[in-house]
């Protein structure tokens, strides 16, 4: 819970309200339309099936009634021929009579192609109105002697490829348990039920008609491939002698490919039959594939009209926020000038965008104020630093504005190595105030004119120590200190005050020390004229490695080479006799 809530408060406004909008919208109607689609989904295929229900149940009850009706008349047939008073049932069935009335039976029954009254033994007279091939007389023994043997009506069936119609074989025994028993057996056309059949067989339906034995007796709408693989399924082992009817989904591999197929079975209770209706699931539900797609089409289209208008209004209503936090972040970098100008629903936001103008008004009226104030203050500041560089250098006329150059020098340096400008600013003022501690050195050994006693170099030596003592003692000065205190430190550590070497000189400490150098060699000094900056450029080449720092002296030839070091200005000869400073 706290990781979701921490989750949302990083989100921004905009995409809080729009998260907002789409959990209240969008996804509700995302739902709905997948409960719709799921809902009709199932109420197409329950109509898909009943369909398929009504036109098996059709089917099976107009074969049964066919069946039984055929039984119907063929028993009234029989009970007619026991009823006559007379000889034996085998005498009886040679009678003349016998013949007269299976005529007039024929004739009023114009769908019989073939009739015949038997005596168990297979003995009577056989009527048809059209020659019986081989195969067909097989049919009419092979149901006569199962009637016989269970003593009750047996069906068989004749395919079309025989008599050129689809016919019924049905043999109906009769007299059973009298003492006398006949089977009357008739051959007849199934025309109504082939016209039923034919008719439910539209489009890419298939009527199947399939025995106890799972043998397909007639088919419409199927081909041979489909009739061979209907065969072979469970659907046609199961659907014979079924107590009620029964609808599956499977899969047929006809001709090698896999198909889904929907079936329905209804049975035909008289002949132990049963009827199938059978159709390819992608046509059975193409419209549950078509409603699906229609439904989510227009659910998609709805939503993508549902995001556009949650992202119109998220932008709309966080646009004025988004000015205003825009605004504030570039007040917290420090641009104060900002001002917005919020038109936006809700008075709040615009009181809001009032009040902040207001707000930005005062806050940059008081920071220019306080930059006024601190610019002063700097100006001061460095006003006074250099004013007591000017009182120290005033003390050494041979290096009077020494202490200008040399922070001059070292912020070009500073400037090529890299550095950002508060660097570069720490090291000039640092440079500034690298000879500050001269104050605490006698005023004779600084304006001595000839070379300094060992006693005297050593007292000289003391300035860096003496203007880190001072420096010290003032806080915003104390990252100024390795300027002042380790100017004169070598690389190879022969340096003082402290014989520091290498990387643990300070790099302000050895940009100094080149700037330093520089600046004396191009000087007057009492000892030696003012060197031309070329020979200066060549001396701190020289001392790379051993006194200056290689990496230094690298970023001040290249500085010097663009023209970036600006030479101290030449004094005439006269004035040059007149000062009588010694060399740092």
């Amino acid at each position: 819970m706290r990781s979701l809530l921490g989750y949302l408060y990083r989100l921004k406004l905009r995409q809080l309200l729009f998260a907002i909008l789409l959990f209240s919208g969008i996804i509700p109607l995302a739902i709905s339309s997948f409960l719709l689609i799921r809902q009709n989904k199932d109420i197409l295929r329950t109509q898909e099936k009943s369909y398929l229900a009504r036109s098996s149940e059709f089917l099976s009850q107009e074969v049964d009634g066919f069946l039984v009706e055929t039984r119907r008349r063929l028993e009234q047939l029989g009970d007619s021929v026991l009823a006559v008073p007379g000889e034996s049932v085998e005498s009886r069935l040679r009678q003349e009579w016998i013949e007269q009335r299976a005529h007039r039976f024929l004739e009023a029954n114009p769908g019989f192609l073939a009739l015949r009254l038997l005596d168990p033994k297979g003995v009577g007279p056989q009527y048809a109105s059209t020659p019986l091939t081989s195969s067909v007389l097989s049919s009419l023994e092979e149901v006569f002697r199962r009637s016989v043997e269970s003593q009750q009506v047996a069906y068989g069936f004749v395919g079309r490829e025989e008599l050129g119609s689809v016919s019924v074989v049905v043999a109906v025994p009769a007299g059973v348990g009298e003492g006398e028993a006949i089977i009357v057996q008739g051959l007849l056309e199934a025309t109504p039920m082939e016209s039923f059949f034919l008719r439910e067989a539209v489009g890419d339906v298939a009527v199947f008609l399939i025995d106890d034995a799972a043998n397909i007796l007639w088919s419409e709408g199927s081909n041979e491939d489909l009739d061979q693989a209907l065969a072979q399924s469970d659907i046609a082992r199961e659907s014979s002698v079924l107590p009620g009817t029964q609808t599956a989904e499977y899969e047929l591999t006809v001709a090698g490919k896999a198909q889904e197929m929907l079936a329905r079975v209804s049975p035909v209770p008289a002949a132990g039959w049963g009827v199938l209706v059978q159709k390819p699931a992608a046509r059975a539900f193409s419209a549950v594939r078509q409603m699906i797609f229609k439904t989510a089409l227009s659910t998609a289209v709805l939503i993508g009209l549902a995001l556009l208008g949650a992202v119109m209004v998220a932008e709309r209503f966080s646009r004025p926020i988004q000015d205003l936090t825009q605004s504030s972040h570039e007040i917290a970098q420090g641009n104060f000038g900002q001002r917005v100008e919020v038109t936006g629903p809700g008075a709040e936001i615009g009181q809001l965008a009032t009040d902040f103008n207001r707000m930005s008004t005062h806050v940059e009226a008081s920071v220019r104020q306080l930059k006024d104030a601190a610019q002063d203050n700097r100006e001061l500041f460095i006003g006074s630093m250099r004013a007591f560089v000017a009182a120290i250098d005033a003390k050494d006329p041979y290096t009077r504005g020494h202490s200008e150059r040399v922070a001059a020098h070292s912020r070009t340096i500073a400037k090529r190595l890299g550095l950002n400008p508060e660097e570069q600013h720490k090291i000039w003022v640092g440079a500034l105030l690298h000879d500050v501690g001269k104050i605490g050195v006698d005023d004779r050994v600084l304006k001595k004119g000839g070379v300094l006693s060992d006693a005297e170099f050593e007292q000289m030596k003391l300035h860096p120590v003496i203007g880190a003592q001072i420096m010290s003692r003032i806080e915003r000065l104390k990252a100024m200190i390795p300027a002042i205190r380790w100017h004169h430190e070598a690389w190879g550590g022969t340096g003082y005050p402290d014989g520091l070497s290498g990387e643990q000189i300070p790099l302000m400490a050895r940009i100094v020390a080149v700037a330093d150098t520089f600046d004396a060699i191009t000087t007057n000094r009492p000892y030696q004229r003012a060197f031309e900056p070329a020979f200066a450029v060549q001396r701190v080449k020289e001392l790379a490695g051993s006194r200056f720092d290689a990496k230094v002296v690298t970023a001040f030839l290249q500085a010097f080479e663009a023209g970036e070091v600006q030479l101290r200005r030449q004094t005439s000869t006269a004035e040059s006799n007149r000062q009588t400073a010694v060399s740092t």
